[in-house]
């Protein structure tokens, strides 16, 4: 089995990748969606309350994503902890999947939390910077001054590229990506002997 990762800036296209990655019929796991439910863990309510007191929770006692969001926003020491909790956790899921051939893992901060080293392939999505900033705009309803405010807490893209073992530049429609990923998924099909 290879496990692939899939990365890229906010906007690039990341989710558009596993969705036609999906439709071709491969495994894509979300580390997003895997975060959150660690989140909810009780080990982490745990740590998250010795921190911050009963104020980190809600009144069903979920965690309050808000305040803590205001927290890890405006204090690295804060986020830096938050990522302590969450990262080894996600990767230790991630790992724990058995998949046939190829299993594929969108991990929108893999570089950020030094996650490529759990893969055997990191594939970057990029695009246009003009392009994310306008689906940014246009699906998320994010202002410029948000964009920016997001953006300059992520590894640029030019840095990204140079790290990724296989670039997969997103500036077109659906139809061009998908081409263009059936191109790469190529060099994955066994080969004949014979």
């Amino acid at each position: 089995m290879k496990r692939i990762a899939i990365t890229g800036s906010m906007g690039s296209g990341k989710s558009t990748v596993s969705q036609i990655l999906r439709k071709l019929g491969h495994p894509v796991y979300d580390a997003d969606l895997i975060a959150k439910k660690v989140l909810q863990s009780e080990k982490a309510k745990v740590q998250l309350i010795e921190r911050y007191g009963e104020q980190i929770l809600n009144e069903d006692l979920s965690i309050n994503k808000t305040f803590l969001a205001s927290r890890i926003f405006n204090d690295l020491e804060d986020k830096a902890h938050l990522e302590a909790i969450i990262h080894p956790q996600v990767y230790q899921e991630l790992l724990s999947i058995d998949a046939d051939t190829l299993m594929f893992a969108e991990v929108p901060l893999l570089y950020e939390s030094q996650g490529e080293r759990f893969f055997d392939e990191v594939w970057v999505v990029v695009s246009d910077e003009s392009i994310l900033r306008e689906r940014l705009r246009k699906y998320r309803a994010y202002t410029d001054e948000m964009i920016d405010e997001r953006l300059i807490h992520q590894i640029p893209q030019a840095e990204k590229m140079k790290r990724a073992d296989v670039v997969i530049t997103n500036n077109d429609d659906i139809e061009a990506l998908e081409a263009a990923l059936q191109k790469v998924l190529k060099r994955y099909e066994p080969t004949s002997t014979g």
